[in-house]
């Protein structure tokens, strides 16, 4: 339940505590707020860890907390960041997008704090990499040009000096490597000077890998947010409408699930076809692991992903991935061995990619094995926590 507090009533049970600073946490209203970040806690928790959490940010006017699954959330201002960081209750701060507030704080409270910060992604991209929103609507456009002249400019400086600066001891985790060297530091114009790459966890015990029949490979399964043209729904779409030209279509079977603004435009496309399933609305992990039980293949264009993490569990549950040869996908799917990866751009290479799976279940099977298979060794439970950990504990 929620409750406004008074920071300086509470009381911690000793010092061996860790506090993770983030600008958005799930909330019984609010499942979805950065529930990666929840699932990484739910795991430290599990393996003796004390754990609490301060969400950063602009809407939450007065000091509150509230418990979600076990986990102790507090959220506030600036000025209840500090009041929070004077106790010296927490032995270090784990940040998850970084913003100069946060880090602020730390610096005029807590400056001998280690802190460990992960870097995702909006918040050391320049404004350019998501050109692709902005294309078909003039009033994002403008807005966007606008937050070039003082959000990125200022954001990105902000990068730019933390990466190197020598007044916190900071240690940076960044999701893959090509993110690091091409997106982040490229863009900050800086080299994170400690720095470690860790792909964020996959559940593999809840995404667990039954063999698939090989008439599953005619289910195709797409799960992605609506939010914005980086997750290339429009492709899938467009792959949908090529391969009603070819003459097995009728034998394959579509469930496209998602929510966001741009949903309905893209779905309404194919939404006349019978084999193809419109679902609006979003799905709980446990919900996404019974729907990939049903589903052979995995439809995940991009245009730009520093991992892919929808993908990694669908890959995880034994599904064939089919991607796009870009960006950081190439880092968690082999082509031909682990997944299928598509031209950027080319529905029609989606499309040949289905139609291949379709004439060849051996290469179904085979490749629905080994993405189970190489996604664990990368993302399972223990690979990823047990390195976070030991940077943690260090």
């Amino acid at each position: 339940m929620q409750k406004f507090i008074n920071i300086n009533e509470l009381e911690f049970d000793g010092k061996d505590r860790y506090l993770v600073i983030t600008t958005a946490y799930p909330h019984p209203r609010q499942l979805y707020k950065n529930g990666f970040i929840h699932r990484r806690v739910k795991a430290y928790m599990e393996r003796n860890l004390k754990v609490d959490i301060f969400v950063l940010h602009p809407a939450y006017t007065k000091s509150e907390m509230y418990l979600f699954e076990g986990v102790q959330v507090f959220r506030g201002t600036e000025e209840h960041l500090r009041s929070f960081l004077e106790f010296k209750a927490h032995c270090k701060a784990l940040i998850h997008f970084a913003t100069p507030k946060m880090v602020n704080a730390i610096l005029e409270v807590r400056k001998e704090m280690p802190v460990i910060t992960w870097i995702h992604g909006y918040e050391t991209e320049a404004w350019h990499r998501r050109w692709f929103n902005f294309l078909d609507n003039p009033t994002s456009l403008r807005r966007i040009l606008d937050m070039a002249d003082n959000y990125y400019i200022e954001q990105l400086s902000f990068m730019n000096w933390f990466y190197q600066t020598d007044e916190l001891n900071t240690t940076f985790v960044h999701i893959s490597k090509w993110f690091k060297e091409h997106i982040a530091e490229c863009d900050a114009r800086a080299v994170s000077k400690r720095a470690a790459i860790i792909p964020n966890v996959i559940d593999e015990e809840l995404f667990n890998y039954v063999e698939k029949p090989v008439e599953q490979r005619m289910n195709i399964l797409s799960i992605r947010p609506y939010a914005s043209r980086k997750y290339a729904n429009d492709l899938s779409a467009e792959a949908v409408l090529e391969l009603s030209k070819r003459p097995f279509f009728k034998r394959l079977n579509f469930e496209f699930y998602g929510e966001g603004p741009l949903f309905d435009e893209i779905t309404n496309k194919i939404k006349q076809f019978p084999n193809v399933k419109i679902h609006k609305g979003f799905l709980s992990q446990n919900q996404i692991a019974d729907v990939h039980k049903k589903n052979g293949i995995f439809l995940c264009p991009t245009r730009l992903d520093s991992q892919g993490v929808s993908m990694c569990e669908a890959m995880s549950s034994g599904l064939v991935p089919i991607s796009t040869n870009i960006t950081a996908i190439p880092e968690f799917v082999e082509h031909d061995y682990s997944g299928l990866l598509t031209k950027p751009e080319s529905p029609v290479d989606i499309a040949d990619a289905i139609e291949r799976l379709y004439f060849n279940p051996d290469v179904f099977t085979r490749v629905s094995k080994t993405a189970a298979i190489s996604i664990r060794e990368k993302c399972s439970k223990d690979v990823v926590i047990n390195s976070e950990l030991e940077l943690i504990k260090a």
